[in-house]
């Protein structure tokens, strides 16, 4: 049995191993997301993968070089997460859950877990997503409020990233209607960011859905928001870009995470504005997103995936439901087939090492079965454009491997004109990790993904 719908405290024996391992692969240096997905994609769990740590090669993840001092390490850094997990009461939605999201499991960076308050039914639903400029004009708040509503009143959830301008209205524009509202946090899952969307964020923690991956508790950081994403498309058969200022908008990030990941990508017809088209949006119009007036324009072309979510699937969640009741209403079949034997005594009481269990690889492989083969998501293209910063330690990295500190010291000799911080180098960083162009090393430098 896995965690679903249920928090740290309320975790049986076997769901508190799998949390554990989860964070034990997030933590460890060495191991970027996609290392981690791919861990979790071929053993099947976070446990199954940590159990079989000296047999990573046979998932084409390489060990890293000292995994001794790695694993005293990590504890270190996860241990706050697991505190901050147990004192917030956040739903624990891991892989191994029947609530994971199918469509987000299958990118090749979705996360190895998410923390979230609210209707977890809505993780089952038909989502497509509106993102756009913070600053967004008029006629882009009122397209994306109009797209949000009709979407929401058909019975398809609107999810987005709680940013202000266009997010915040179709965030609140869709919780009137049937379909409600996803809201995937750069933060931690229980921190309102920002501050001015309090109220939005309460009403969607209660009527909606939250998800985050971040620690809860974790407040905004430079480079969290572009990586989370990735998230808002995966969770999505489409993605509406309401408003894109300009070539390096957060929402055209969204758009190509999308394009990266086989969805459908809309902007507004330009018939259907009554202001002139941002340079963001002409551009992706350009790249060959689809130009539409309303929500039926949406709902038509994706009709064929929309087709299954026709007839009712899912009913309320109740609260304190097993892992077997919790899938049922989701919708899902549970991952695994084994139910948990009860939370040991000092599991109750909160304990931080690592749970009683499978001593062995194999043991811990039969214990947490494989997934279905996901669909492999599609291809990235190498023809997609980078911004001026991407290019800019693109360059750099093009040179050999260098650490996050070299690389500043010679992104600022090359350019001085970028005005390059630790925390903007970092946050390219985390983009180009993501976009699959640079990947992190063993020994914490970076370099580009081959």
């Amino acid at each position: 049995m896995t965690a679903a719908g249920k928090g740290l405290n309320s975790l049986d024996e076997n769901e508190r191993r799998e949390y554990w391992a989860a964070l034990a692969l997030r933590c460890m240096r060495g191991l970027g997301i996609r290392s981690v997905c791919s861990l979790l994609r071929h053993y099947g769990s976070a446990y199954a993968a940590y159990a079989a740590r000296g047999r990573w090669e046979e998932a084409g993840v390489s060990i890293p070089g000292n995994m001794h001092e790695a694993e005293d390490a990590w504890r270190a850094r996860a241990k706050p997460e697991w505190d901050a997990a147990r004192k917030t009461g956040a739903s624990i939605i891991l892989w191994t859950d029947p609530l994971y999201p199918r469509q987000l499991s299958e990118l090749e960076d979705a996360p190895a877990l998410l923390y979230a308050l609210g209707r977890l039914e809505l993780l089952a639903a038909p989502m497509v997503a509106i993102v756009g400029s913070r600053e967004c004009s008029q006629a882009a708040a009122d397209m994306a409020s109009a797209v949000a509503g009709g979407l929401s009143a058909m019975g398809v959830s609107v999810v987005s990233g709680m940013a202000r301008g266009a997010d915040s209205y179709a965030h609140a524009a869709a919780m009137r209607g049937e379909g409600k509202s996803v809201a995937v946090l750069g933060t931690g899952v229980d921190v309102a960011y920002p501050a001015s969307n309090t109220g939005l964020y309460r009403k969607l923690a209660e009527s909606g859905l939250v998800v985050s991956e971040l620690p809860p508790g974790c407040p905004a950081r430079p480079g969290a928001f572009p990586v989370r994403n990735r998230i808002v498309s995966g969770l999505s058969m489409g993605v509406f870009v309401a408003e894109a200022a300009s070539p390096q908008s957060g929402s055209l990030i969204t758009a190509r995470h999308a394009a990266d990941h086989g969805r459908s990508v809309y902007v507004p017809s330009p018939d259907s504005l009554s202001g002139p088209y941002r340079e963001g949006t002409r551009l992706l119009l350009m790249e060959g997103a689809q130009p539409v007036s309303s929500a039926e324009h949406i709902v038509a072309d994706l009709f064929p995936q929309l087709l299954p979510h026709a007839q009712p699937l899912r009913k309320e969640v109740p609260a304190g439901a097993s892992g077997e009741e919790a899938g049922a209403a989701a919708g899902q079949r549970p991952s695994s087939p084994e139910g948990g034997t009860g939370m040991r005594e000092e599991a109750q009481a909160g304990g931080w090492e690592e749970p009683a269990g499978p001593s062995a690889p194999e043991e811990a492989i039969r214990r947490y079965p494989l997934k279905e083969k996901p669909i492999l998501a599609k291809p990235r293209s190498s023809s997609v454009p980078q911004t001026e910063e991407e290019e800019a330690l693109l360059s750099i990295l093009d040179r050999g491997p260098v650490s996050a500190d070299d690389l500043l010291q010679e992104a600022r000799e090359s350019d001085p004109r970028m005005n390059w911080t630790a925390a903007s180098v970092s946050a390219v960083l985390m983009v180009l990790e993501v976009k699959g162009l640079a990947r992190r090393r063993a020994d914490s430098r970076y370099e580009p993904a081959r």
